[in-house]
């Protein structure tokens, strides 16, 4: 069978004799920024939670009480508190466990948490991965914005830092 070379364009036979080398000396595409480089981001369970703050010290991405658009898992930030529990419950049975790496359960007052609040918890944790803040102080009289990783005691932050990539990477 012949071939049909005259409806071919020039423009196409030129097009394709020096695309091998175009294709050489063009620079190589940079690689998009891995999962593991964007900010973690952080979702309030209820106002008040310390979402913000934690965001901010964990260097991570606040959002309020919305889910990221990108329908990454966020970690959910609530008080261990009946009102904290009960608000992070709810968020996980309206957006599902999946939306969800993680629950960052900030004190509610220092010290022994009640019997009443740790069982709470214990079916909270059912759920969803807990991951116990240090009780911080300093936090209740710095606006959440001006919070600094350097506010929270070393080995507690690196603690907190540790579980959440470790659930961050179980996530993938």
């Amino acid at each position: 069978m012949a071939e049909k070379t005259e409806n071919v364009s020039p423009w196409v036979t030129a097009a394709q004799s020096i695309a091998p080398e175009v294709q050489a000396a063009a620079p190589e595409p940079e690689p998009s920024p891995a999962a593991e480089e964007q900010p973690m981001p952080f979702v309030a369970a209820h106002g008040g939670a310390g979402a913000t703050a934690w965001a901010v010290i964990l260097d991570g991405a606040d959002h309020g009480q919305q889910l990221p658009a990108n329908g990454e898992p966020a970690v959910l930030v609530a008080r261990a508190s009946l009102h904290g529990i009960d608000a992070a419950k709810a968020a996980i049975a309206a957006h599902g466990r999946a939306a969800f790496s993680a629950v960052l359960i900030v004190p509610a007052s220092p010290g022994r948490m009640p019997r009443l609040i740790q069982n709470e918890l214990k079916v909270l944790g059912g759920a969803v991965p807990l991951v116990p803040a240090p009780w911080v102080p300093g936090l209740l009289i710095k606006r959440s914005a001006l919070s600094d990783f350097t506010d929270v005691p070393a080995k507690d932050l690196e603690k907190i830092r540790t579980a959440l990539s470790t659930i961050k990477g179980e996530t993938k």
